[in-house]
């Protein structure tokens, strides 16, 4: 055997190695670091200057129907790995199984609590997407809460659905996906919109006149 016929082959896969194992994959990753340092990062959600996020923009969290905490705060859709990144596939559930059945059945028991769940109720808050964790949901979704949460919270409705208009995303250039509200940040706002109302109230109650045994007013 020619002795080029080994060391050709294997000088060429050491260049493709260092060229597209390192450089190429170094590059992009310089690129993304710089032009799209956030995405790079995971799209990390930062509020009050904390130092460690509380959340990703492209990753859904656990404000699910059936929890009191929760009743306070727009819904996601359902997740069978619980929002959990690192496995990112759904259960996959065919429409006549009985397990798919019965969690959509909870979901709506859950919402009936605090809504009526007829025909009307989106349908992406009975099913997950395909990562089984979609951060998202629709409009539609999230407009069906705002009777709920203007309930439990104390908000206006207009304004709860001025917060949905802030949290919704258009397609890529006007052409590619759906629009879509994001509910981590839609949550965020409805955070701190009842946390400054419930200053206000103490703040309120605080100048109010005292009577003659003491109380205030």
């Amino acid at each position: 055997m020619n002795r080029d016929d080994l060391t050709v082959p294997l000088r060429l896969l050491g260049v493709s190695l260092v060229l597209f194992g390192l450089l190429y994959q170094g590059s992009l990753m310089a690129i993304g670091s710089v032009a799209f340092s956030n995405n790079a990062a995971g799209s990390p959600v930062y509020v009050d200057g904390q130092e460690a996020p509380v959340g990703s923009q492209m990753i859904g969290q656990e404000f699910r129907p059936g929890d009191p905490e929760d009743a306070v705060y727009f819904w996601s859709r359902p997740s069978s790995i619980e929002y959990d990144a690192m496995t990112s596939a759904s259960a996959q559930l065919g429409p006549n199984n009985p397990e798919l059945s019965e969690r959509a059945r909870g979901d709506l028991r859950n919402i009936s609590r605090y809504e009526t769940p007829d025909d009307s109720v989106p349908v992406n808050l009975l099913t997950e997407s395909g990562s089984a964790y979609d951060a998202h949901i629709s409009p539609a979704a999230a407009e069906y809460q705002v009777p709920r949460v203007a309930n439990q919270t104390g908000i206006s409705e207009d304004r709860l659905r001025g917060m949905i208009e802030q949290a919704t995303k258009e397609p890529l250039l006007g052409v590619w996906g759906q629009e879509r509200v994001n509910v981590l940040e839609l949550n965020i706002m409805v955070r701190d919109e009842f946390d400054a109302q419930n200053a206000a109230d103490r703040n309120t109650d605080m100048n109010a006149p005292e009577t003659e045994t003491g109380e205030r007013r």
